[in-house]
């Protein structure tokens, strides 16, 4: 098993493993590594629900198995299982996966509770090497809990909408802004990312960077 490099600051303020590889492609260095996200720099930032605390913004520390990473909060350290949901239990953690950007989105309000609703977007100044698809999460909405794409409705005057599920909820209208599409990391390493799949599909692998996604590479959250 390949493990991800983890970047550390020695006692002289050097930092080691700060990078992948001398590939830097459309702004950003190809890959990514782990470590605290105070350092100078960029790292991996997952979300981390250590026994104890609560889910919150984390940092990696280590890799203890595949799926498994000891990772802090800041207060708390322990060891974490990836994850496939936006909403962690105490032992579980997840990595965000942006495979497309939504420009100009905007989710419509509903007034009383609902499971669902639509968000809209500027179809031509979206971009990401993946395409919006069923099945995908939206991050950015607003909504509490996992937001899954359900449909794919039709474009209209270049205004793209898509439905997108959740638990029931009073969904308030959103300020038009950027939204991201996209997955939870099964498995990470420094240069490639790979999805959970479905109970029909193998999980896929994505080329990644610590940027905003582009035409070549998907975005992991990072801090």
């Amino acid at each position: 098993m390949a493990k991800l490099k983890i970047t550390a600051t020695d006692s002289s303020g050097q930092i080691h493993d700060r990078y992948t590889s001398p590939q830097y492609i459309n702004g950003a260095y190809v890959g990514g590594t782990g470590g605290l996200t105070s350092q100078t720099g960029r790292q991996i930032q997952p979300q981390v629900y250590i026994t104890g605390g609560s889910s919150t913004s984390g940092s990696i520390i280590a890799q203890k198995g595949r799926k498994t990473f000891r990772v802090t909060d800041g207060t708390r350290t322990g060891d974490c299982v990836l994850t496939n949901s936006g909403t962690l239990a105490a032992g579980q953690m997840n990595i965000q996966v942006n495979t497309f950007t939504l420009t100009n989105a905007n989710v419509a309000a509903q007034g009383s509770a609902t499971t669902s609703t639509y968000v809209t977007y500027t179809a031509a100044l979206s971009t990401g090497p993946i395409p919006v698809a069923v099945g995908q999460t939206i991050f950015g909405t607003g909504i509490t809990g996992t937001a899954t794409i359900t449909a794919i409705n039709a474009t209209a005057a270049g205004v793209a909408n898509v439905t997108v599920g959740f638990t029931s909820q009073t969904v308030t209208s959103q300020p038009t802004t950027t939204c991201n599409v996209g997955v939870y990391a099964s498995r990470i390493t420094n240069k490639f990312v790979h999805n959970f799949g479905t109970a029909t599909t193998n999980p896929i692998k994505y080329r990644y960077h610590l940027a905003m996604p582009d035409t070549t590479f998907v975005q992991v959250v990072y801090a």
